[in-house]
C-alpha cells in the first residue's frame, strides 16, 4: 500500500525506534477527512482492500467480547450529556 509505504518512511525520518509507531499511525490518520480516507483506498489493489476489510472486521469482532464499562464524565454529572466508556 503506497499510503503506508509513504507514512513508514516519514515515520522513519523522525523516530530510530518503532514504540511509536501507532501514536504517530493513528495521529496522522485522525488528521485525514473522509474524501482523503477513501482516495488512499481506491489507490489499493484488491488484494490490499481485502486486507484491510479483513483485518478491520477481525478486529471489531475480537473487540466485542470485551466488556464495555460506562463511567459519567464531569460534564456529564453536571450537564447530564455523553459518558466515557472503556473495555476491561
Amino acid at each position: 500500500m503506497k499510503f503506508a509505504d509513504n507514512l513508514y518512511e516519514l515515520y522513519n525520518k523522525h523516530f530510530s525506534e518503532k514504540d511509536y509507531l501507532p501514536i504517530f499511525t493513528n495521529s496522522v490518520i485522525e488528521q485525514l477527512d473522509k474524501n482523503d480516507l477513501l482516495h488512499i483506498l481506491s489507490e489499493c489493489s484488491k488484494e490490499e482492500l481485502q486486507t484491510v476489510v479483513s483485518t478491520f472486521v477481525l478486529n471489531d469482532l475480537e473487540n466485542r467480547d470485551q466488556k464495555v464499562i460506562s463511567l459519567p464524565s464531569s460534564k456529564q454529572e453536571k450537564n447530564n450529556r455523553s459518558t466515557i466508556q472503556y473495555k476491561a
